[in-house]
């Protein structure tokens, strides 16, 4: 097992998998359970007081007087239990992901199929992706960002996640930074039988644009732009204050304020115009040669 970069990637590593290749139905189905069973207990007396109110019985020994009203309260028992549900499987699995990473710290580096690491790494991936994916369904805007944070990644203020995938370690994102549709931030990478890990550093203010891929070990520094449909080299630092394009991102364009780019539009639509003016007198000149 190796612990450090290897040079030798370098160039290999750009490939990505991103999904470990591994049992993970286990993780999930102890996932639901705990959220059921917590929802079920905790309605317990609800559900026995409606059956009292249908049949007359009830089945438990105790029992509050069943009233009329309970039935009002049926279609916002139901919606908040899908928030109970939920973060019964948040709470769940935050507890799980702290064990988890008391018995197997999370490290840098590059690790072998089998290893300790890479197993470790797998159950914690998946201890945290299906809660962050059931809170991403919930109508509560940045309710994902606050998942994030719960599970220990370092998220700043203000700062917008649409749709897409964020890995839950070795990730940091400054304050007022957006990432937009459709786009991957890696920590990991799987390579064949090989895993890479390395500190993905986004800082304050920047922007991930559309269907962009961020390997890891990227660095964007404080207002840099990555994009759309780019991606970066692992380990690639991207200069503050540029949009960064191309896959891998390999160009820099400075980025411009609204006068100078209104002055580029009039100075191009001027530049139309002239050559439009002198084709135009080109032709006539030629009509009235023949």
């Amino acid at each position: 097992m190796e612990n450090k970069i290897d040079s030798q990637f370098r160039i290999e590593y750009i490939s990505t998998s991103g999904v470990y290749k591994t049992l993970f139905t286990p993780i999930i189905i102890l996932q639901l359970f705990v959220g059921w069973i917590t929802v079920l207990f905790i309605n317990l007396w609800y559900y026995n007081d409606l059956y009292y109110l249908l049949t007359g019985k009830s089945f438990l020994p105790f029992i509050l007087i069943g009233q009329w009203w309970e039935w009002l309260l049926l279609p916002l028992n139901l919606y908040g239990n899908l928030f109970l549900f939920v973060f019964s499987i948040i709470l769940f699995s935050a507890g799980i992901y702290k064990v988890l990473n008391k018995l197997n710290p999370p490290k840098e580096g590059v690790f072998e199929k089998g290893s300790k690491e890479w197993k470790y790494i797998h159950r914690r991936f998946w201890t945290a992706y299906f809660p962050i994916w059931l809170t991403r369904a919930l109508p509560i805007p940045w309710s994902d960002i606050f998942v994030y944070r719960f599970f220990g990644v370092p998220i700043g203020k203000n700062v917008v996640a649409y749709e897409g995938y964020i890995d839950p370690e070795f990730v940091e994102i400054g304050d007022y930074t957006m990432t937009s549709l459709n786009i991957c931030i890696f920590s990991h990478l799987i390579y064949h039988d090989k895993v890479i890990v390395k500190k993905v550093k986004i800082g304050k203010a920047c922007v991930v644009g559309p269907q962009s891929i961020i390997n890891p070990g990227t660095i964007m520094e404080d207002n840099a732009v990555l994009g759309a449909n780019s991606y970066t080299w692992v380990g690639q630092e991207l200069e503050g204050n540029l949009i960064h394009v191309g896959t891998p991102v390999s160009m820099k364009i400075p980025i411009q304020t609204l006068e100078e780019s209104q002055e580029k539009v009039e100075k191009i639509k001027d530049e139309i115009s002239d050559k439009r003016s002198s084709l135009n007198h080109k032709n006539k000149r030629g009509g009235s040669d023949n």
